[in-house]
């Protein structure tokens, strides 16, 4: 309550310990009605604001703000010449220039205006004088829900400098239960004639404009969100004005969702548990592997009181995901370990601290080429003990001979394994290895397949369109060229290739072949105009090749973005490369939508996700089962704005009309069974099987295959 509170009757900048920064923190974190003359509505002016807004929030708080044009001074000529339409081009251009620079803080003001305009629990209105000048008085009135109040009023401006010290500011207040009741009621008489323009010197618009806009580029978050936000920025403020963080939800770790952990998180936990902590968790892509296992240190928690996590990751994408994740569930401690942080000082420090008998609870998220570092296996073996849990995202990484040979010297005995293909490609041995190390084997500790993430809702349904990609006749000839020098090395009782380089170098040359082939670009077109016609161009993620195309020299995944560009300059069209440093920008402006289609090589197969993406276009066939599970998985997240995800597959094969050469038949039924095992592998679970069985047919009839078969053998 605002009464519980010792607020001063003035709050100055300098000269006193009761600085505006804190008079702010205690009155919005302690009120549910916070009416706001604010003047300018710039960086500068939000920036303190933010301290306390999400647990105004929490609060059920309702707001009323005014703001004068949030322009410079010199821009107000223009604008009080000007008709309310041009006011509002004016307004919302500036509010973009804006947004482009805008601190973490900022936005997080942003965050939670947007979150009080989506439950319509703010209003907004910009008054401007008719005479000149501009509205630029700085009071407001706070209320908690006793109906205390506190009005505070000053020549301070809401700016950084003089919210944090640089100049010599102070404010005025007057509290309902000190004497000040009076004082609060003219306030308030003030800021409703100004609030509902019952002045006739005076102008007021309302800014549902401006209001639409913030909420297309600040989308509500959950308000869970909204205080772990407000905590981490608190964290970095100087610690010389020690602002307490309201910790409503406690400090303690807790599950981040009020309905608790879903049935088969409890069930993975469960049987981790009977098998002595230690297993795998063979989860389908999209269906809270993190939370799952982050739930498990939770339960153990409950148990003994404190945690202990090492997160192995494989890219520095994933360790600022795993990040979130862990502050979602309120873990502290967090230390990030990759090339980029000073991880050796942080952790000798941690280590000393154990040494001096003071245990803490910790959490160091690293990537595994990190991991492999001899001082930090030290480091860690020393921190390690019985309430330590390991946790291996992407497992299939612990396959690797570095990574491997790490998990020899480690004496963490409690470890989860997280992938959706425990299974190492091409490398039996890496996968024996990994089920050793976690104590584990199929069926595996906890497995959730994607057939029950898609019948329990966990995962999206969707519609399979394979499409068939074509050699042409020089392409033909090279990749029959490569077989027949292969024949000599197929066993065709075995159905396999010796074993040595040669092998291994035709091979790749042949499937290059595959790989660039140039029908792809015609069967690429008529999927995009197939797309086109339905309307389902937005929210679309093209795989693209990697490598050049041998006709031209030109990276094929600018020739497929061309071809789009080309035919339809109308679709907002991007690519993301390896080492794109917009990378992070490209996503985010395709999850709101200001990028139509984006274009990628691998750099989403492990980590990185886009629930948004509605459409995937997959022109790049790989031989690795992980990479198109992982595919498949990312397109299949659940969004709010989603309802179906939509998925067209080029396949390439041999065209079996052109020459047909019975000696190299069976190698040729050997490569097109691979590529019809992973489109049955898609098919089994999509909602029009029998479609795609028909575009199939010719091929399948062919190659004596059939897809039913192939269906039954996977399953």
């Amino acid at each position: 309550m605002l009464k519980d509170k010792k607020i001063q009757h003035i709050y100055s900048s300098s000269g006193t310990e009761f600085t505006p920064f804190h008079f702010f923190n205690d009155a919005l974190s302690n009120s549910v009605k916070f009416d706001l003359g604010l003047g300018f509505f710039s960086t500068a002016s939000i920036n303190v604001l933010s301290v306390g807004f999400a647990n105004f929030i929490v609060n059920g708080g309702i707001m009323r703000l005014y703001i004068n044009q949030f322009l410079s001074e010199e821009d107000y000529k223009v604008i009080s010449t000007s008709a309310p339409s041009d006011m509002d081009k004016r307004i919302l251009s500036d509010f973009y220039k804006l947004r482009e620079t805008l601190s973490v803080r900022d936005e997080h003001f942003f965050n939670c205006l947007s979150y009080l305009i989506a439950e319509n629990r703010v209003e907004i209105r910009i008054v401007i004088p008719k005479t000149g000048g501009i509205a630029h008085q700085k009071f407001g009135v706070f209320t908690d829900e006793n109906g205390n109040k506190i009005a505070f009023n000053g020549s301070l401006n809401f700016t950084a400098s003089a919210l944090l010290s640089k100049n010599i500011e102070a404010i005025s207040c007057a509290t309902s239960w000190g004497g000040g009741a009076c004082q609060i009621a003219e306030y308030e008489i003030l800021f409703d004639k100004f609030f509902n323009g019952n002045d006739s010197d005076i102008t007021v618009y309302r800014s549902e404009n401006f209001e639409r806009e913030l909420l297309r580029s600040f989308p509500p978050k959950e308000v869970d969100a909204l205080l772990r936000e407000e905590r981490e920025f608190i964290k970095t403020i100087n610690t010389r004005y020690d602002i307490v963080v309201n910790a409503k939800d406690g400090e303690f770790p807790r599950f981040p969702y009020a309905a608790g952990a879903f049935d088969y998180q409890k069930a993975a936990y469960e049987n981790w548990v009977k098998q002595g902590c230690s297993g795998i968790f063979a989860m389908a892509t999209g269906t809270g592997k993190t939370i799952t296992s982050l739930n498990c240190v939770l339960e153990e928690y409950k148990k003994n009181g404190a945690y202990r996590m090492l997160i192995l990751v494989p890219t520095i994408d994933l360790v600022h995901q795993w990040t979130k994740e862990v502050g979602q569930f309120n873990y502290q401690n967090i230390y990030i370990v990759n090339s980029g942080t000073n991880w050796r000082a942080d952790l000798n420090s941690l280590k000393e601290d154990f040494e001096w008998g003071i245990e803490r609870n910790f959490v160091i998220i690293s990537t595994y080429a990190s991991f492999v570092d001899a001082t930090f296996q030290k480091l860690v073996n020393a921190i390690a003990d019985d309430k330590t849990i390991l946790i291996a995202d992407e497992a299939h990484n612990v396959g690797a001979p570095r990574v491997k040979k790490a998990f020899g010297n480690l004496n963490i005995r409690k470890r989860i394994a997280l992938s959706a293909t425990p299974n190492r490609a091409f490398d039996e041995e890496g996968t024996r290895d990994i089920e050793k190390l976690f104590n584990d084997q199929p069926p595996y500790c906890y497995s959730f397949s994607m057939e029950q993430a898609i019948n329990a809702n966990r995962l999206m349904k969707y519609l399979y369109f394979p499409r068939i990609v074509y050699l042409d006749d020089d392409e033909m000839e090279m990749y029959q060229m490569y077989t027949r020098m292969l024949l000599k090395y197929y066993d065709s009782k075995t159905k396999s290739f010796k074993n040595n380089t040669e092998v291994k170098k035709l091979l790749m040359r042949r499937k290059n072949v595959l790989h660039k082939a140039q029908d792809k670009y015609r069967v690429f077109e008529s999927v995009i105009d197939e797309l086109v016609r339905q309307d389902l161009t937005r929210y679309c993620f093209v795989y693209a090749p990697e490598g050049f195309d041998p006709k031209d020299d030109e990276r094929i995944i600018e020739n497929m973005q061309r071809v789009v560009n080309e035919k339809y300059p109308e679709i907002k069209t991007n690519s993301l490369v390896g080492g794109d440093s917009k990378r992070k920008d490209k996503i985010r402006a395709f999850e709101e939508g200001r990028i139509d289609m984006l274009f990628a090589m691998k750099c989403l197969d492990e980590g990185v996700d886009v629930p948004r993406t509605e459409v995937g276009v997959f022109t790049s066939s790989t031989g690795n089962p992980r990479q198109f599970i992982q595919r498949r998985g990312r397109l299949l997240r659940k969004h709010k704005d989603k309802i179906f995800a939509t998925i067209y597959d080029l396949i390439v094969v041999p065209n079996f009309n052109y020459n047909r050469d019975r000696s190299t038949f069976d190698m040729e039924r050997s490569l097109v069974r691979g590529e019809l095992t992973r489109v049955a592998y898609f098919a089994s679970l999509a909602s029009n099987y029998n479609e795609i069985s028909s575009t199939l047919a010719e091929l399948a009839d062919y190659y004596e295959l059939e897809l039913s078969v192939l269906i039954n053998e996977l399953k």
